[in-house]
């Protein structure tokens, strides 16, 4: 299933993304997994040696553009093209903006803050060049969808970048 809404992103011309992000600096992905600890995120292991960190800006300008260009909207929610489907297809999109250099990534968490609860959901994070560490989530259950939300502590079980 998740192939065939990659498939998707691929099909688009280069043209029809945003211009790709400026890299202001980079990190490693040791770095990466340590700023994620203190929100409760558990990187398994990062996927790559280092990662190219944009502006929040940037990551902003490529968020709005998703919003109306993304190939599903909440309205598409099923049983079985939930939340982690969500994610999956924001996070092909963005690696294909960012030329894969970005930490845009995937976790499965829920929240530990009573005033700000929802159960366990699959949404994204993003780290821009100050090593601030942001939610986003295009079904707006964890962070509104088209901007980034600062990351707060969560019980997390899977996390991937």
């Amino acid at each position: 299933m998740l192939l065939g809404f990659l498939r998707l992103f691929y099909r688009k011309r280069k043209s029809d993304y945003p211009s790709p992000p400026k890299i202001l600096s980079m990190i490693t992905g040791t770095r990466l997994k340590e700023l994620l600890v203190p929100y409760g995120i558990k990187l398994r292991c990062p996927l790559d040696v280092e990662y190219g960190l944009p502006s929040k800006d940037d990551y902003i300008r490529f968020l709005k553009w998703y919003k109306t260009h993304a190939p599903i909207k909440p309205s598409g929610y099923t049983q079985y093209f939930n939340c982690d489907a969500f994610a999956w297809v924001e996070i092909a999109y963005a690696l294909v903006w960012c030329k894969g250099m970005c930490p845009f990534g995937y976790l499965e968490a829920m929240s530990t803050d009573e005033n700000y609860a929802f159960g366990m959901h699959g949404f994204c994070f993003a780290v821009d060049w100050n090593e601030k560490v942001y939610f986003t989530d295009s079904l707006e259950v964890a962070a509104p969808d088209d901007e980034l939300y600062p990351a707060y502590e969560v019980y997390c079980q899977d996390a991937k970048a």
